[in-house]
């Protein structure tokens, strides 16, 4: 009650309560932010778009997400920064690797979807497969990667889950180290 309050003398001690009062607020304040950023993540879809008749789909319209990746990884690293982040700090660090994380292997697939449309018209073709075997084989082998990445989008194509594919940024780097040769 405000009379216990009045008895215990707190009116002493106002300053340090102030102090823990907003240091509390601020750091409630940062968590609300990190819950907030992971929330926005959830809804997100990749827009699939089937790829002519070839049996497969591409990705389209990632402008969307990668500006909230530009907005959401410059709000981790400040709150990074923030001496109030101590609480939680680790769940600030994996959310800014997971980030990373996945707009590293979105850019890895952008880059192996743009090779993959361009050579898929080439390789499409027997007489090329014939003349080229060499070349044939590789690309036959990121086709399969991507045929089973992108069947799996389709049917989750969910950005949180899609991109939490174990080793798919591997995959991609293999994939775009193949399409180079």
């Amino acid at each position: 009650t405000l009379a216990s309050m009045i008895d215990s003398r707190m009116e002493d001690h106002l300053d340090k309560i102030q102090e823990a009062s907003d240091t509390a607020s601020k750091e409630f304040s940062l968590e609300k932010t990190l819950d907030k950023m992971a929330g926005e993540w959830r809804p997100i879809n990749f827009d699939c778009m089937a790829y002519r008749d070839s049996g497969t789909f591409i990705l389209r319209a990632l402008d969307d997400i990668q500006s909230l990746f530009d907005d959401h990884i410059v709000k981790t690293q400040a709150m990074r920064g923030s001496p109030f982040i101590k609480p939680f700090e680790q769940r600030v660090r994996d959310w800014e690797a997971r980030l990373i994380s996945m707009q590293e292997i979105i850019d890895e697939w952008l880059k192996c979807q743009s090779v993959w449309l361009y050579l898929e018209p080439i390789f499409s073709s027997e007489d090329i497969m014939r003349q080229m075997p060499q070349e044939a084989k590789r690309f036959i082998q990121v086709d399969r990667l991507w045929r089973k990445v992108m069947a799996a989008t389709v049917a989750k194509p969910n950005v949180l889950l899609a991109t939490a594919q174990e080793g798919l940024l591997k995959s991609f780097q293999e994939a775009n180290r193949l399409l180079e040769l």
